[in-house]
């Protein structure tokens, strides 16, 4: 394995138990692989016998519903949904992989620009031979062999891109679904109706949302796909060539002819022609496979010219889904549980039940964060049977020398929170904590007598800082600390029980880690404007270890405006000497200051550009009290765009040879911003309508970005003269 590869997580779909044993052999395939899943998730289409009895049978497989319409697109959706995985893979529930099929897949996504990698799928005949009504040259692939969901003559026989994928062996990244939504429900298998082409729609409404990205196949992924008797008569090639063409045409409305049929044109005047030829040779020679390959390649390809008509005839258009959870609206509980006490079901508080419709579960093993998972709550009670984890023996905890940690709080107008931070610090349980808090509203020059008399009684170090802005006072409280690492916290951020020993083990282990971001949940779901920030802005991105440094960031298509997947600057980790060769937080940047925001991502840059390293950690947990109310959310995504556009403008101008990336990544980096926004009924125009209001004040703070990083740096050149402090 090697250790670029991202995280996976296999889906595979099934909807009838006559299908049981492929299931079986599909999923043993999987766990047999040379590079491991890191999970396999199975959707169950609308079959309660079949989930009953798969949930029962595959303990280490997280068995799910279809969440969705019935079919195949709204189970492949579903799994998206609740995926961990930097990849997602899908395999169809009657295809068995080689053993190399999943390292296969990953090699591919050593390019940064592919977004999508598919294999070649190879037929099992049901006896063993190829089926003579399907034409073809040899023992190899055949012109028709799409029709029973297999590699055809005229795909690519060495590694290439391509428009789009097979269905049965396919892989995207997160990101693919982000940019271009989700497989619309209104295409995709239903039960045994032979449509098709969601993958293709999919496809190139992904080449579109990012035209940059690259689609590869990769011919050496293999999947052996059975075939069954019943795909090997007439009547089935006339419906999968119906299906086909019905299928193609709503594709043809939704993103366009050229884009819908640039592949199956060239088909047809390439590989169809050649066929034909061959057949009617082979018919002129006294062969009767000729005449059954003719008459095969007359019936399909008539068929699907006589459903893309019938389609195109019907007007009908495609209803296309983004790719965030549909639970958005309501309350979300929110819920901590170790698996060595964790029971099958979770009983919501009683004076809420049918109050929340969803709970985000963080599922730990002592110490160590093993997955965050969204449950739906029904009746009051979270099936936490769902999370499909085992239970392994608990691992023992690491020894090394545990260095004195100097924790900086600032606060402003929310000095309450403050002190609730300081407690949750101390009752965290590392035992060399130093912790100032650094008021940066003080009523007057000697502070607040409230609020130092709260810290000094907690045992921790009251400072004020007049200088207005969190930049300035994160750099106040370094410069007064001593300890060997400084942690930065917000004062509306809450570390748990083992907070500081799991970001000391970071430093501890690898001296050239510089910095070490933590895991931040939110603290509660319970209206609209928090469960709407954790959709679009919420910090939990992954439950994967990351070790980061400029080479692997500047291998994303959007740096440096990929510098988040760092982490929240709100809580951080510095090693010492790193934090002060960078200067410490740049005080025309971050809230307080008229460019509100930016100076994480700044001070992110500035250490990749010094070649540094940062470890984000999911096992240092962390909570965060988000903005309950909906005017002081529009406030935040407003600063998080004048922040950002203040960033980019204030890194060219330190470096303006780097304008030209900066410039260059814009498009994708709208694009994707654009996309990260939360599926919700149609129905609910109040709903989309805030939505997109939030989205405005995103792109409205950004044009203001360059003013007020000017703004900023005449206040800042102010109380430089009058020596403030």
């Amino acid at each position: 394995m090697n250790p670029a590869d991202p995280a996976t997580t296999v889906v595979i779909c099934a909807y009838t138990e006559r299908r049981w044993d492929d299931v079986v052999a599909a999923l043993a395939s999987v766990r047999a692989q040379t590079v491991p899943a890191g999970e396999v998730i199975l959707v169950i289409d609308h079959n309660p016998g079949l989930e009953e009895r798969a949930a029962a049978e595959f303990g280490d497989v997280l068995v799910v519903p279809n969440a969705g319409r019935r079919g195949l697109s709204g189970a492949r959706n579903t799994a998206i949904e609740l995926a961990k995985g930097e990849v997602i893979v899908f395999l169809d529930d009657d295809a068995v992989p080689e053993q190399d099929w999943l390292e296969q897949l990953l090699a591919g996504y050593r390019d940064p620009r592919v977004l999508a990698v598919g294999g070649a799928a190879r037929p099992v005949w049901p006896d063993g031979r190829r089926a003579p009504l399907l034409p073809a040259r040899g023992a190899g692939t055949g012109e028709l062999d799409w029709v029973v969901g297999c590699t055809y003559t005229g795909q690519p026989v060495t590694e290439t891109p391509v428009r789009n994928l097979m269905g049965c062996n396919m892989s995207f990244r997160r990101e693919a679904f982000q940019l271009a939504g989700l497989f619309t429900e209104d295409l995709g298998r239903v039960g045994r109706t032979p449509l098709g082409c969601e993958e293709t729609e999919l496809c190139i409404r992904l080449r579109q949302a990012s035209p940059g990205s690259v689609i590869l196949f990769r011919p050496s992924s293999v999947v052996r796909h059975r075939v069954t008797p019943d795909r090997l008569t007439w009547g089935y090639l006339r419906r999968r060539g119906w299906g086909e063409g019905l299928s193609k045409a709503l594709v043809s409305r939704s993103v366009g002819a050229d884009a819908a049929l640039a592949t199956e044109r060239d088909y047809l005047r390439r590989v169809i022609p050649a066929a034909v030829l061959r057949e009617l040779s082979r018919l002129l020679r006294g062969q009767r496979t000729g005449l059954a390959g003719l008459l095969a390649v007359f019936v399909v390809v008539g068929a699907t010219a006589l459903g893309y008509a019938r389609g195109k005839l019907s007007g009908r258009r495609l209803q296309i889904r983004v790719s965030t959870p549909k639970l958005v609206h309501g309350p979300i509980h929110v819920a901590t549980v170790d698996i060595h006490n964790m029971p099958a079901r979770l009983q919501v508080p009683a004076r809420t039940v049918g109050h929340y419709r969803a709970a985000q579960v963080l599922v730990r093993d002592g110490a160590r964060t093993l997955d965050v998972v969204l449950l739906p709550v029904r009746r009051g009670v979270v099936r936490l049977d769902l999370i499909g984890i085992g239970t392994p023996a608990p691992a023992p905890a690491p020894e090394f020398e545990r260095p004195l940690v100097s924790v900086v709080i600032p606060t402003a107008n929310r000095k309450a929170q403050a002190v609730t931070s300081v407690r949750a610090a101390l009752a965290a349980g590392y035992p060399h904590l130093e912790i100032l808090v650094v008021d940066n509203f003080p009523p007057g020059p000697n502070g607040d007598d409230w609020l130092r008399e709260e810290v000094e009684k907690l045992g921790a170090r009251y400072l004020v800082e007049t200088r207005k802005g969190v930049s300035v006072a994160r750099n106040t409280g370094a410069r007064e600390s001593s300890g060997e690492l400084i942690a930065f916290i917000d004062e509306n951020i809450s570390v748990e029980p083992g907070w500081f020993d799991a970001v000391a083990e970071e430093f501890a282990a690898d001296h050239e880690v510089g910095c070490v971001t933590a895991m931040v949940l939110p603290a509660s779901l319970e209206t609209d404007a928090e469960v709407l920030f954790e959709r679009l802005k919420g910090y939990s991105h992954t439950v994967r270890r990351q070790r980061l440094d400029r080479e692997t960031v500047r291998e994303d298509p959007l740096y440096p405006l990929s510098m988040a997947r760092y982490g929240p600057g709100s809580c951080t980790t510095w090693r010492r000497e790193t934090f002060e060769s960078l200067g410490g937080f740049d005080p025309l940047l971050g809230a307080g200051t008229p460019a509100v925001a930016g100076e994480d991502l700044d001070l992110f840059v500035r250490l990749a550009r010094a070649r540094g390293t940062v470890v984000y950690t999911p096992h240092a947990v962390a909570r965060h009290t988000h903005r309950a109310d909906w005017l002081e959310l529009r406030e935040q995504m407003r600063g998080y765009g004048v922040g950002l556009a203040a960033m980019l403008l204030l890194s060219v101008l330190r470096r303006p040879i780097g304008v030209f990336s900066v410039v260059r990544r814009i498009p994708r980096g709208m694009a994707r911003l654009a996309s990260r926004t939360p599926e919700l009924p149609l129905s609910d125009r109040a709903a989309r309508s805030r939505l997109r209001q939030l989205r405005r004040d995103e792109r409205y703070g950004m044009l203001s970005g360059p003013l007020a990083l000017g703004r900023a740096w005449k206040r800042h050149r102010f109380d430089a003269r009058s020596g403030s402090r």
